[in-house]
């Protein structure tokens, strides 16, 4: 038989030996998604390389390195940024703005239940003001739970936060915020007597309404940086609130003030505390990993003794 090319013709040509299959073993994935793991640059940089074990073996290394190296779902990433979340913001703008419309709707009707020139004696919107101080948030559609006192072993910040040295005591807090809610009343009751209509006490209305927000975002969500740039927000509609009594009652704008005062305070802390408490992993923007997302719910209405919740992170506010 002839001999072509060292093959010998007629005879069967011999099959080569099947190639070894590529195995990798791919960890799972549980803190980051497959975006989050490079395989090197490129080309041969790979490591994958059919029929070889070591290359496979560095493969797995290299995934396991890219899983531990990987951000936890409440850690920023390697750039240092944690994604934003557009639509948390959207809810707080929506559930502030419902329960300022549903506030002011309850003064107007309070203010329509009287025949004309007549009106309330001065003490009932007294009342009215200072259960409003305390219990606003029987018109916020948001969770406006309040912290567990117990929990937090009678401080104003839960145990397992870092606070200042000069934190007020957590004693401290309700009688504050008495002293405030009295405040409120008594110098609402002296603008509707100098105008004889509830509509002069809208901004403290939106400033309860604002205030909520943002205990929903301290307490219930535990958004410590949200918190520190959402007192700020606090803070001017409490002042709003002050020019706008002012204007009709320069007495009872000088008895809200101190209300500006303690607001102040709250603000240092609270932006003291997030400072002190890895700021890098509580962003001042809300984020869907950086704590508990409460639900906008109609459900959340009338929340007369809003249950407590032991992981709070704040006390500030005492509604």
């Amino acid at each position: 038989a002839r001999i072509v090319a060292g093959l010998r013709v007629g005879a069967p040509r011999a099959l080569p030996p099947p190639r070894r299959p590529l195995v990798v073993a791919v960890p799972r994935l549980s803190a980051a998604s497959s975006d989050d793991i490079a395989l090197g640059g490129g080309g041969d940089d790979t490591g994958i390389h059919p029929g070889g074990s070591t290359n496979n073996n560095n493969t797995v290394v290299a995934l396991r390195d890219a899983v531990d190296d990987a951000p936890a779902a409440d850690e920023p990433s390697s750039t240092g940024a944690v994604a934003y979340a557009a639509r948390e913001t959207a809810k707080y703008v929506l559930a502030t703005s419902l329960q300022y419309a549903l506030l002011a709707l309850f003064a107007k009707c309070l203010d329509t239940a009287l025949p004309a020139s007549t009106t309330y004696p001065p003490w009932v919107v007294g009342v009215v003001f200072a259960f409003l101080s305390l219990r606003s948030r029987v018109f916020s559609p948001l969770d406006n739970s309040r912290p567990s006192v117990a929990a937090q072993q009678g401080k104003a910040v839960p145990v397992e936060f870092r606070r200042p040295s000069w934190t007020p005591p957590g004693v401290a807090f309700p009688v504050v915020w008495s002293t405030i809610t009295l405040l409120r009343a008594v110098s609402s009751a002296m603008v509707y007597a100098a105008t004889g209509s509830l509509d002069a006490t809208r901004p403290l209305l939106l400033h309860l309404a604002v205030g909520d927000t943002w205990n929903t975002v301290t307490n219930a969500e535990r958004r410590l940086g949200v918190s520190a740039v959402g007192v700020v927000l606090v803070w001017l509609s409490v002042v709003r609130a002050v020019l706008a009594y002012a204007a009709v009652s320069p007495t009872a704008a000088l008895v809200l003030l101190p209300s500006v005062v303690w607001i102040t305070v709250a603000s240092v802390l609270t932006n003291r505390i997030w400072a002190i408490n890895d700021p890098s992993r509580r962003p001042w923007y809300p984020s869907r990993a950086d704590g508990l997302s409460a639900t906008l719910s109609w459900r959340n209405l009338l929340q007369l003794h809003g249950a407590s919740r032991g992981s709070s992170s704040s006390s500030s506010s005492g509604k």
